[in-house]
């Protein structure tokens, strides 16, 4: 009869079995000098005989920060937004896989990144974001979720996007359609309008932006600022492009208080298809699953010293009521 595992079976029981320190037990399972050949055979055979498997956190305690994955964001940390959410749980999920430990950094720890963990990826990117030369300066390797630039980085083909959604809105006979975000001076902001200008340049129309400040609750600030805009000019649009699914859902309620028929009078579309916020929602879906999963695999690749590059992921319109 074969013996169950063990599921107490770790680090410390191989090491009080081997009569060693924890270190010893790291150097032998992770092949590293420091120890003789016979003493790293007989913690070998301990870990084969408890049926030791190594858990993320295990990692963690025989490789100290070389386990570890900072996962930071910018300085708008109050952007724990569903989308950030989501993004979140599939690289815990992907790290696991990898026997990585993810941690999270607030912004303003970004500084004690270097000490407490061993690579980073790097979230919510901004106009002079100084974190990357910060990890290339403390030879931390790292990925951006963010537009193309120096190092490793992935990000959806978000300007595509924006393209698809504002040719959907041309081709369904809307003429006064406009691009509702926040921060659009930023560079990654810019990047989607690409999309939205290219879209609207080649039907001849003339582009509008609605600007919305950052907030808390972007689905509230953007209903807030429709509201204003529909208050002065009531016919003022007949599509609206918006940048997120949540600016969309605020936009939504904006119109429905207005007595604006969706998508009778006012087309809508998002970005992102996030769970219940898109529902019933024009959206670009984005693969963020995937996102999280490429991330993890280039950071691999970081850590190896290969040579950097971006990766591109797909999207796709997905049409439902609003449109």
């Amino acid at each position: 009869m074969s013996r169950q595992p063990s599921k107490t079976a770790n680090i410390r029981e191989i090491a009080r079995r081997a009569g060693v320190s924890i270190a010893s037990v790291s150097r032998a399972l992770n092949g590293k000098p420091g120890i003789s050949e016979a003493l790293r055979e007989r913690i070998l055979t301990i870990s084969r005989d408890v049926e030791y498997r190594p858990s993320a956190a295990a990692r963690q305690l025989i490789s100290g920060k070389a386990a570890v994955v900072g996962i930071s964001l910018g300085r708008r940390d109050f952007e724990l937004r569903p989308y950030y959410i989501l993004l979140y749980q599939h690289l815990t999920v992907a790290l696991h896989r990898q026997g990585m430990v993810p941690i999270f950094f607030a912004h303003d720890r970004t500084s004690t990144l270097p000490e407490q963990a061993g690579a980073a990826i790097l979230l919510g990117e901004f106009a002079d974001d100084p974190r990357p030369e910060l990890m290339r300066s403390r030879s931390v390797p790292f990925v951006r979720i963010g537009l193309a630039g120096e190092g490793f980085s992935v990000a959806p083909e978000d300007r595509h996007g924006i393209y698809l959604a504002t040719r959907h809105l041309v081709e369904k006979g809307r003429r006064r359609i406009a691009f509702v975000g926040d921060e659009l001076t930023s560079p990654h902001s810019q990047h989607r309008l690409g999309g939205y200008r290219q879209a609207l340049d080649e039907a001849g129309f003339e582009a509008e932006l609605i600007d919305i400040p950052p907030n808390l609750d972007p689905a509230l600030t953007g209903y807030r600022w429709l509201s204003r805009r529909l208050e002065r000019e009531p016919r003022a649009y007949d599509g609206l492009v918006c940048e997120t699914d949540e600016l969309a859902r605020g936009c939504l309620t904006a119109l429905e208080d207005h007595g604006l028929s969706v998508p009778g009078e006012v087309a809508v579309t998002g970005f992102d298809d996030l769970p219940t916020l898109a529902e019933g929602l024009t959206t670009v879906r984005q693969d963020i699953a995937g996102i999280a999963a490429m991330s993890v695999e280039l950071l691999g690749e970081a850590q190896a010293s290969k040579t950097p590059r971006h990766v591109s992921m797909p999207v796709e319109l997905v049409v439902r009521e609003t449109s």
